[in-house]
């Protein structure tokens, strides 16, 4: 009977694990470059006690036209490598802009990685003014007037369980080894964004189910405990 009762107290923490994957899901459907969290509950029920990486949906999402040359898109399995406070991340999230002194970062301050570290597109003698004489090739290259001036560092992912997931929808390699991508492995597409590949509707379904499953879970949970409590006092007679 005990035992009845942790396997569906397990069930039922799982579930809520779930769910706030679910409601995270939801709540980035309009992030950039954002991967789907991918409920692990019949996953983590077949492991037991073992630990388990959180895995992800990787595949592609859909890109959106901006015609913002500072707008970077790609398609594979393949990353942008950025520069954190807690050293390198892979993001899909090409939302780029300028600094004051003409480095190339992400949309919230980070450095984008090149083969020459960064890049600094004003020493390369473009202006702010001139941001359409920037020009990014589908392999990563740089140019600025015509000129190659460095090229994009992009990584890929080969094996999930060694990635934890950061703030923003990045992934980081706690021994920062990570692997890049051959060129024949992604496409980097200039003036587009890579949509969320979150499904709304069915994330909403999923939080649907998840919620009967719980309601279920809390019923066979109040019968186990009527059938322990009256155990408990045929014992007594």
């Amino acid at each position: 009977m005990d035992r009845g009762l942790y396997e569906v107290a397990r069930g039922m923490q799982i579930r809520m694990k779930n769910m706030d994957m679910v409601a995270n899901n939801l709540a980035n459907v309009n992030t950039t470059g954002y991967k789907r969290e991918v409920p692990f509950a019949d996953y983590l029920s077949r492991m037991e006690n073992q630990p388990v990486k959180q895995l992800s949906d990787l595949s592609d999402g859909s890109l959106v036209k901006t015609d913002d040359p500072l707008n970077l898109a790609l398609s594979g399995n393949a990353y942008f490598m950025v520069q954190t406070e807690k050293g390198i991340e892979l993001t899909r999230n090409g939302n780029f802009k300028i600094t004051d002194d003409g480095n190339l970062v992400t949309n919230d301050g980070y450095k984008v990685l090149t083969y020459g570290g960064s890049v600094n597109l004003f020493e390369a003698r473009m202006n702010r003014d001139d941001i359409h004489d920037l020009k990014i090739a589908d392999n990563g290259e740089i140019y600025v007037n015509g000129n190659v001036i460095d090229k994009l560092m992009i990584a890929r992912i080969d094996n999930q369980r060694f990635f934890e997931r950061d703030a923003g929808g990045r992934f980081v390699r706690e021994d920062q080894s990570y692997v890049l991508a051959n060129e024949d492995e992604y496409k980097i597409h200039q003036g587009y964004l890579e949509e969320s590949n979150v499904n709304a509707l069915a994330e909403m379904q999923q939080m649907i189910k998840i919620n009967r499953d719980f309601e279920s879970a809390q019923k066979a949970i109040r019968s186990l405990d009527t059938m322990l409590s009256q155990a408990k006092e045929i014992g007594k007679i």
